[in-house]
């Protein structure tokens, strides 16, 4: 009987292991799905890392990737319907979980707050090595991490040196200098001094807080002299004409446009406007710097739903794309700039990438927007203030108090 019992025992022992292993909802292991906006790099560079994944992974951890549309707003409103839809759902629907992620830097807080996310470990994803504004980004103000850094995006300055080499400059380090060179450079070869995206959208926000950061403000104090005087330098170029009225409508494309057709001296724009232009008849007649000031960071952030089943699984696949390897590959194949910093001094993609030094430069000096749990109403508040203010300069000072006191309420949460 003793042994009879002491085999109903083991029996129960390894009856009970097996089933904690092939398991996957209690392991946390299992099938995800992947979401990111649509990828448009040569080669779909995101997909390739996905069926890497796949290639590599168990059959019981594959990767499903669902392309998002190519609207920033579309993208964040179905995942926003998703999220909520299944916030608090039962286990049998949770297949339909987006389990993990990409999200806009300036989604973070939004997504946090509402509870779509779940926190990350610091150790686990070993963020001493990443940027530390992207970090920050990832980040909410209290210092809990709930995403991880993947893609970065910077503002940088990009300008004509075949121009700046026949008058024996180097590009401008401040406004200052490329007020100079607008005006006194621009009109002798017939172009507009400067283009950049003024126009009412995310761009106005970004292109404005770097004129602020610029001139010492921020944008928790946008009715500060410091603020009000990176304001005042774009609404004076634009009266001045080293930047053009037109700018006041454009955003990336048309900015880029203007540079592309030998139109303008200095453009401000984003990384992925070198590959373009590299292919055009302007190469080897225009080089890329880091924005005088601060250029604002923008990129993409893996999270993990807190709807997801298989958490181990997202972490994991997390670890993957976010490595060294998965960020080399969309920095050489695809000219995302890295949010690892090691990435940065590696003398062999600096040989082979000589514009990485300029990025390094220009990441590192980086600043985030402001952290705001509802960031889309704060960015529009903004949008229009600003917009008036370049519009109309002697409506400044008033515009941007009122402005300034509507966004410290907005981010307070009152």
């Amino acid at each position: 009987m003793a042994r009879h019992r002491w085999l109903l025992w083991v029996l129960c022992l390894l009856t009970a292991c097996t089933v904690h292993a092939t398991d996957p909802a209690h392991e946390g292991r299992g099938r995800i799905t992947f979401v990111d906006s649509q990828d448009l790099s040569s080669g779909r560079v995101i997909k390739q890392r996905v069926d890497e994944w796949n290639q590599r992974a168990s059959r019981r951890e594959q990767v499903t990737y669902v392309p998002m549309p190519r609207s920033t707003d579309a993208y964040r409103a179905q995942l926003m319907a998703r999220a909520q839809d299944l916030a608090g759902a039962r286990d049998d629907v949770r297949s339909q979980c987006y389990d993990v992620m990409t999200l806009d830097v300036v989604w973070t807080t939004e997504f946090a707050e509402s509870r779509y996310l779940v926190p990350l470990s610091r150790g686990e994803f070993g963020t001493d090595r990443f940027l530390p504004a992207a970090v920050e980004s990832a980040s909410t103000t209290d210092g809990r991490l709930w995403a991880v850094p993947w893609r970065a995006d910077v503002g940088v300055l990009y300008y004509r040196s075949d121009v700046l080499t026949a008058e024996r400059a180097d590009p401008p380090s401040t406004w200052q200098a490329l007020e100079g060179m607008a005006t006194a450079f621009g009109p002798e070869y017939g172009l507009a001094g400067y283009v950049g995206q003024l126009g009412q959208y995310e761009g106005l926000t970004v292109n404005a807080l770097e004129a602020v950061w610029a001139h010492g403000g921020d944008a928790t104090g946008l009715g500060t002299p410091q603020a009000k005087a990176g304001v005042g330098m774009l609404a004076e170029g634009l009266r001045k004409g080293w930047i053009p009225q037109a700018v006041l409508s454009y955003d990336e494309t048309a900015s880029l446009r203007e540079f592309l057709e030998g139109r303008a001296l200095f453009m401000r724009n984003w990384p992925y406007a070198r590959s373009v232009l590299e292919a055009s008849p302007l190469k080897g007649k225009f080089g890329m710097a880091a924005l005088p000031g601060h250029g604002a960071l923008g990129g993409w952030n893996l999270a993990v739903s807190r709807c997801s089943a298989h958490q181990a699984t997202a972490r994991d696949f997390i670890r993957f794309l976010a490595g060294d390897d998965s960020q080399r590959v969309l920095l050489e194949q695809a000219g995302y700039p890295p949010t690892l910093r090691p990435l940065y001094l590696e003398p062999d993609l600096n040989s082979r990438l000589p514009h990485l030094a300029v990025l390094r430069v220009a990441v590192e000096k980086a600043r985030n927007r402001p952290h705001a749990v509802h960031y889309d109403k704060v960015t529009r508040m903004m949008q229009g203030a600003l917009h008036n203010c370049l519009r109309n300069p002697e409506a400044r000072d008033a515009e941007m108090d009122q402005l300034s006191w509507n966004v410290a309420k907005a981010l307070s949460g009152r």
